[in-house]
């Protein structure tokens, strides 16, 4: 077992996930889902399996050798988490992509992280490492709070009309709600149907045992697909936004393609770290709660550099800065809650 590589594994792959949605700001002659639709296609659809692929070489024939069901269920699980991300796309617009990431974050720790222990492995909870897991993950919801007061407090420092401050709200909504959602991702990995995919990759498709859970992120991120392409195409027809597409597409087609190569990359090695070769019997709850920890402080620390919390007051910055302290501490608690567990 490789603990140690996949805590580093999961932590990058974070790391690179919250700097993703960064291009964003440079493609300012295009609206939102004139971007989203052709990242939504690259990230889902077209980027994972060319990434994942190598890998699993008979992933056809492992496909094949399932039944229907698995892999419809796997299909409709992916229309849920990545509703959530479509959630957290549209937050980005109201408060920006570091507060976004944020409380992402804290949505997606108790879903991913705390669901997972408590309905596949409640037994671990009494353990010395399951506690300091939970602890960890406890942190996590900590940060997240002095996250959303610092939103709160940039919101009211920044913009004071009615308008603003109701857009702040819609946007931290969307965000936490997003990431509940988006939570389901790792909740999913650990269900029987996802077990009996990556048993096939490993077993048929030829995949080493630590790629074999790809598998079934390929069929849940074109699941995933469905709703983000459907939102993004219905923005484009009823703001009249397809023509946008006339202007600077060769400026900002490279924009899309490198925010779809981080994403979809980040997604493959997250799947990876959740082996149990890597982090054990909890890979997917551990991974991801190393995943997202990491999402937190690399998107805000993205987010400190680009200016969006330039006028948010100082008070503001502090509790922002402090939620990410908080933040990184509860990876390494995780971290080091893993790896007594699995001594």
């Amino acid at each position: 077992m490789q603990i140690t590589l996949g805590i580093v594994t999961a932590v990058f792959a974070g790391s690179i996930n919250g700097l993703f949605a960064l291009p964003m700001k440079l493609a300012r002659k295009w609206s939102w889902e004139n971007i989203w639709l052709p990242f939504s296609i690259l990230a889902l659809v077209i980027f994972p399996p060319l990434f994942m692929l190598p890998g699993i070489p008979h992933l056809g024939k492992a496909y094949a050798s399932l039944d229907w069901p698995t892999l419809l269920i796997a299909l409709l699980w992916g229309i849920a988490p990545f509703s959530g991300s479509l959630m957290f796309g549209r937050s980005i617009v109201y408060i920006g992509n570091a507060l976004s990431f944020a409380l992402l974050v804290g949505g997606m720790s108790v879903v991913g992280v705390l669901a997972p222990l408590l309905i596949y492995s409640p037994a671990d909870l009494h353990t010395y490492g399951g506690k300091w897991i939970v602890f960890g993950a406890i942190l996590l919801l900590g940060g997240l709070a002095l996250c959303a007061r610092a939103g709160r407090q940039k919101a009211a420092n920044s913009e004071n009309n009615v308008s603003s401050r109701r857009e702040a709200l819609l946007g931290m909504a969307l965000a936490i709600a997003g990431g509940a959602l988006s939570g389901l991702l790792a909740l999913g990995l650990n269900t029987e149907w996802a077990h009996r995919i990556s048993h096939a990759a490993w077993q048929v498709g030829g995949a080493q045992e630590a790629l074999a859970a790809n598998a079934v992120l390929i069929l849940v991120y074109i699941g995933g697909a469905i709703p983000n392409c459907l939102y993004a195409s219905y923005l484009l027809s009823s703001r009249g936004t397809w023509q946008d597409y006339k202007h600077s597409c060769l400026a900002y087609s490279p924009i899309v393609l490198l925010m779809a190569i981080v994403y979809a990359a980040s997604g493959v090695l997250w799947g990876i770290s959740t082996s149990p070769t890597m982090l054990g019997r909890l890979g997917p709850s551990v991974g991801w709660a190393l995943f997202i920890g990491a999402i937190a402080v690399s998107s805000n620390i993205g987010g400190f550099l680009t200016g969006e919390w330039k006028n948010a007051g100082a008070s503001a910055k502090r509790m922002m800065i402090g939620g990410l302290i908080v933040m990184v501490a509860a990876i390494g608690i995780v971290g080091f809650g893993n790896l007594q567990l699995n001594k």
